[in-house]
């Protein structure tokens, strides 16, 4: 991609259009229907080496073949030279202020996460830019694939590929919100260099399990938000006259006609059949023993306890306490759930029994019984189910054959075993026992069919949740199994969704008896590769007022395992994060690292981490995508020099500081430039071809003096204010926190509560000291601006830069004395013009020095009117001879009015080939009166 500026009128150094394009004749040749006779095109910068105009064939295809940056300049009809303010024009630095104060171009939607004022998250950016990262963020990561999420053993578990940015960094730490990742259990992060593959264990931090196998490529299905599966019951019949006998059938002590609800090859839920030793409630404190015991003192007298196999805890909080530092947290975990008991002992007690209940797996059912490190003593209830001599026949089943009088059903000891048991019971059947019991018919309501358009899809995924458990209140308050069948089918589409070929059916049973959420994952392998429609119900499920059973369809998507391993310009991040307690979901994606950028010393060393503006802006510059400069463009030495000058200046390397994320397409190499020198009390300029830099600090010589003989006649004139400009009482400057990265402010003012504040919102600092210290320097610029002017100047006010002190004569004052220097006799001065000096007032003359300052020496009255006596010798020798180009110009003021001529140029622009106009202040140390109050 190439940039062509086309320059319409060469003297309008702010005017010019800007446009990206591949071909650049093309472009030209619809830009211009006749090209300007006077137009030239220049390649990367405005020079007469560089003049690329075509002419010919030849020189057409040649500028065909040229990558970079173009600039067309029109010339007006009189030609000019090529003059360095044209290569401003383009590449003029912009003020500290301007960049200071320069709110974003626009609010962008696809924004880094780095750059958000609050509630940073990890997400996708369609079509944003790669951050370029510089400096020392907490930077929170791109998304760069689809997240997606499976249960294992419950919870959620979510994965993710994320980007840092471009570049290389050094890994300080990592967080998920404000918590550190190795604190978080089972959570696993890996972070790569560009160029290495995100399967290996080649990382430069990681935390957790390896990452062995290439993250999945997935297509969700946006039709899938989190829907219940519905009940695929009708209520037919709800009794207490029903009973069961060996070995099949369902009869009823009642007068119901069965054959009025139900017909052959029905399918029915059985709901509340259940039989014999009923739950066991226990009361009392319970102890929760790190050896995955529960132990209980109950007056209750349990015959044969080790016939439960089943134990449910409800409510059983234990505290958990960790030392953070020097400090004891406390923090409680909830190890309530349904356990399988592998035994439980009785022991007699002075007033009752006491039982020790072994649990098998608990940390399969609740993870949270890893967090036990000591035995505790708390208040819970326990609940002991499953007894081996219960018969619980609730379960789902098959119409064989329907009478008035009974069903018989199909093979329902296959379904389930307790059938068995009836043989055992007098008559062979339940009828003198009675029990609240349901019959259900089982009807399907889908969810579905819905598509996903994955061309490379390999296998589909189904999550479900089930956000309360699934199990079934008894009739004591005991806790007994419930169960649901999901019911899923899908078939292949082509690329416009029509589907084609077999419609594959699975089904998946799900039998527990857990009050605590948890979640399963389905994943079958598609047939053929491609798209696929699917549907999804609920069926067999046991469902009465006291049953759980509620399920979602939490996410479906499509995926396959993609080939790409390594990502060459880019950090990347592959995280495994694990769903909270209690709701089992992945809370909102905040994983973030405090980081340093490595960039390659001066531009071409060895990656070194840094927060160096000047290593950042030297970076820019060389990168080809931003600043796309030469070496040879860039005047390293210099810029390391006036960095080193800052932070002798404020005695600290953070002055030079800068810290942010470009992640705006639209953003310039010039503007970013103005960033980065702004924040380090900086400015960017050129000179000739290469890149400088240029410290603002208090300036004891100025660089020229303005008179009579280089301004323009009657061109000036001087403004003296009173107040302050728009009545402002403070500066208010926002920049990032170096603690959270939020957006602060700090204001500085001379009153306690300002009530105008001027508004400055900085790009990249990240520290408080350049913050104060930039709010200070605006404020008292405010505060000390009393006296502006502005005139024209001849052609050596080329040489100035913004900031640059200089002494300007008042012409409008006929007091004034100014001129030049004709000669010069030792310490004798005879001037261009008379002088007027009494005996009482002290006098200094003003003496523009070849080396761009300004040498200021007391002087006396000589012994003719147009000579002056100087105290010491100039620091270089004047220019007086014939035939120079410039001679030695001065001004003569009395002592008290030497800082009535010292401004700072703040603006300059072209008037004419020999002259600016030139917009100043008044200049005075007072500006950077608090510089080292901060560092």
């Amino acid at each position: 991609m190439n940039r062509v500026f086309i320059i319409a009128d060469p003297f309008k150094k702010n005017e010019y259009t800007y446009s990206e394009v591949d071909d650049v004749c093309e472009y030209l040749q619809k830009e211009f229907k006749t090209f300007p006779e006077k137009a030239r095109v220049y390649h990367n910068t405005i020079a007469r080496k560089n003049d690329v105009t075509p002419t010919t064939v030849r020189s057409i295809q040649k500028l065909q073949s040229l990558e970079g940056d173009f600039y067309v300049v029109i010339y007006p009809d009189e030609p000019i030279s090529i003059a360095i303010w044209i290569v401003m024009a383009i590449t003029a630095a912009f003020s500290i202020y301007t960049y200071a104060t320069m709110p974003k171009i626009k609010a962008q939607a696809n924004e880094s996460p780095n750059n958000e004022l609050g509630d940073r998250q990890n997400q996708v950016r369609l079509g944003g830019r790669v951050p370029e990262i510089l400096g020392n963020p907490n930077a929170t990561p791109d998304l760069i694939a689809n997240p997606y999420f499976v249960y294992e053993n419950g919870r959620k578990i979510e994965y993710q590929l994320l980007c840092i940015g471009v570049g290389y960094f050094e890994i300080h730490r990592c967080r998920d919100g404000e918590t550190d990742v190795e604190d978080i259990s089972g959570t696993s992060v890996a972070v790569f260099d560009p160029g290495v593959a995100i399967n290996t264990n080649n990382t430069i931090y990681s935390t957790g399990e390896a990452f062995t196998d290439l993250p999945l490529a997935v297509s969700h299905s946006d039709s899938i938000n989190g829907q219940s599966l519905q009940e695929p019951n009708d209520t037919l019949i709800e009794s207490s006259d029903l009973y069961f006998e060996h070995p099949n059938l369902i009869k009823s002590r009642s007068t119901i006609d069965f054959t009025q609800t139900f017909a052959k090859d029905d399918n029915i839920e059985l709901i509340g059949a259940d039989f014999g030793i009923l739950d066991a409630v226990l009361s009392g404190q319970v102890m929760i023993k790190t050896n995955k015991t529960v132990v209980i003192e109950s007056d209750l007298d349990l015959l044969n306890p080790n016939n439960y196999q089943g134990l449910l805890l409800t409510g059983a909080l234990v505290e958990i306490r960790t030392m953070v530092g020097l400090t004891e947290q406390v923090s409680y975990k909830d190890v309530s759930g349904q356990y399988q008991v592998s035994g439980v002992s009785k022991s007699t007690t002075a007033n009752g029994f006491h039982y020790v209940i072994s649990l098998l797996n608990a940390l399969n059912v609740n993870p949270n019984w890893q967090f036990i490190k000591n035995d505790q003593t708390i208040n819970a209830g326990v609940t002991l189910n499953k007894n081996t001599n219960s018969i619980i026949l609730s379960d789902s089943y098959s119409i064989d054959r329907v009478t008035t009088t009974q069903i018989e059903l199909k093979n329902p000891s296959l379904v389930n075993s307790d059938w068995a048991k009836l043989n055992g019971l007098p008559n062979q059947s339940t009828i003198a026992q009675t029990a609240d019991i349901a019959l259900d018919k089982i009807t399907n309501k889908w969810v579905g069919w819905h598509t996903i358009l994955m061309r490379d899809a390999e296998s589909i995924t189904f999550n479900l949740f089930f956000p309360n458990g699934l199990w079934r209140q008894t009739s004591k308050g005991g806790v007994s199994e419930a169960w649901q069948t999901a019911l899923i089918e899908y078939q292949s589409v082509d690329v416009d969704g029509v589907p084609f070929g077999n419609v594959y059916t699975h089904s998946k049973e799900y039998r527990k008896s857990e009050k605590v959420p948890f979640g399963e994952t389905i994943t079958f392998s598609l047939p053929i590769i491609g798209g696929v429609r699917f549907r999804i119900c609920k069926t067999n499920v046991r469902i009465a007022p006291n049953v759980q059973t509620d399920v979602k369809v939490e996410d479906v998507f499509a995926s396959m395992t993609p080939q790409k391993a390594t990502y060459e310009n880019w950090t990347v991040v592959r995280s495994k994060v694990v769903g909270t307690d209690g709701a089992m979901s992945v809370k909102s994606r905040k994983l973030n690292f405090n980081l340093i950028r490595k960039l390659k010393h001066n531009g071409e060393g060895a990656l070194t981490a840094t927060t160096s503006g000047a290593q950042a802006l030297i970076h820019l510059a060389l990168d080809a995508k931003n600043g796309r400069r030469t070496i040879n463009e860039i005047d390293i030495n210099q810029i390391l020099a006036e960095e080193k000058l800052v932070s002798e200046y404020f005695g600290s390397t953070d002055a030079t500081g800068f810290t942010h994320t470009i992640d705006d397409n639209n953003l310039s190499f010039e503007e970013m430039a103005g960033m980065i020198t702004s924040s380090m009390f900086c400015e960017g300029y050129r000179f000739g071809s290469k890149l400088r830099i240029d410290f603002e600090k208090p300036q004891e010589n100025a660089v020229l003096l303005f008179n009579h003989r280089n301004k323009v006649i009657k061109s000036g004139k001087r403004t003296r204010s009173s107040g302050n400009k728009d009545g402002y009482d403070g500066v208010e400057v926002e920049y990032t926190s170096p603690i959270d990265d939020t957006r602060v402010t700090y204001i500085a003012s001379d009153v306690e509560f300002p009530l105008n504040t001027m508004q400055i919102k900085t790009s990249g600092i990240r520290n408080d000291a350049q913050a104060k210290t930039r709010a200070w320097r605006e404020w008292n610029k405010i505060k000390y601006q009393y006296l502006s002017c502005e005139f024209t100047a001849m052609d050596e006010s080329e040489i100035l830069r913004r900031n640059n002190k200089i002494l300007v004569a008042d012409n409008s004052n006929l007091k004034t004395q100014d001129g030049e220097v004709l000669a010069v006799d030792g310490l004798v001065l005879t001037l261009s013009q008379e002088t007027e000096m009494t005996e009482t007032d002290e006098y200094f003359i003003q003496l523009q020095i070849k080396d761009a300052t300004v040498d200021i020496i007391e002087v006396r009255p000589g012994e003719f009117t147009d000579q002056v006596i100087l105290t010491r010798p100039p620091l270089l020798p004047l220019v007086v001879e014939e035939g120079k180009f410039i001679k030695t110009t001065y001004q003569i003021v009395v002592a008290e009015e030497l800082a009535t001529t010292a401004f700072i140029m703040s603006e300059m622009s072209r008037q004419s080939d020999t002259t600016n106009t030139l917009k100043c202040v008044n200049y005075t140390d007072q500006y950077y009166e608090k510089d080292h109050s901060f560092f």
